[in-house]
């Protein structure tokens, strides 16, 4: 069986089957085990066996609120903790948690993280560790008191759909272990001032 990690190893694949297309002895028996490995590999590249991330992205003009909803897609019901991470920070360090409870199967769940300026990662831990899940994140600015007739038109919101979410490459859903860093841990976030339940 044909072990895949990532898109880019799918198209290597693909690439590697149009070149053997080319040899004389490579048939259709082998065309088919490898298409077979290939559609087996893209099944475990679908969004669902968490954990899942947004990867990075940049919020320039704070405070903003995430709102995070969690979808179970498989069996029983599940927890799902949601934090986001300050990732310009080095080490990373989280910024926010929330836990969501008891998911039901095809149910769904939503929370509200919030932050100022800064590069930033949502990650959504399912427990058990890989239960199939789907999730949106959706970053907001959260309304000024006195905001400008266009600041909705300046401000447009980020959307990540459940299938912009990325399985997580570092460690953001292990438990906390010391870390000896040699860089210098960032001062403390500030509160983002917003109303959505945030502490």
């Amino acid at each position: 069986m044909l072990k895949i990690g990532c898109a880019c190893k799918v198209l290597e694949k693909v690439e590697n089957i149009q070149d053997l297309l080319k040899s004389p002895r490579f048939g259709l028996r082998e065309i088919k085990e490898e298409v077979k490995d290939i559609e087996d590999a893209l099944d475990n590249l679908l969004p669902g066996k968490g954990p899942l991330s947004t990867g990075p992205f940049n919020i320039m003009d704070g405070p903003v609120a995430i709102k995070v909803s969690v979808q179970n897609v498989g069996k029983g019901c599940i927890d799902a903790v949601v934090r986001l991470f300050d990732i310009e920070c080095c080490p990373p360090r989280q910024v926010d948690c929330k836990v969501l409870r008891n998911i039901g199967r095809s149910c769904a769940e939503d929370t509200v993280l919030c932050a100022n300026e800064g590069i930033f990662e949502v990650v959504i831990c399912p427990k058990p560790d890989k239960a199939p899940i789907r999730g949106s994140v959706t970053v907001k600015r959260v309304a000024q008191a006195n905001p400008g007739p266009n600041a909705a038109n300046l401000h447009p919101e980020l959307v990540f759909r459940a299938s912009d979410l990325l399985p997580v490459v570092c460690p953001f859903c292990k438990k906390k272990k010391r870390d000896h860093d040699c860089c210098d841990p960032c001062s403390e976030e500030p509160d983002c001032g917003c109303d959505f339940g945030c502490e």
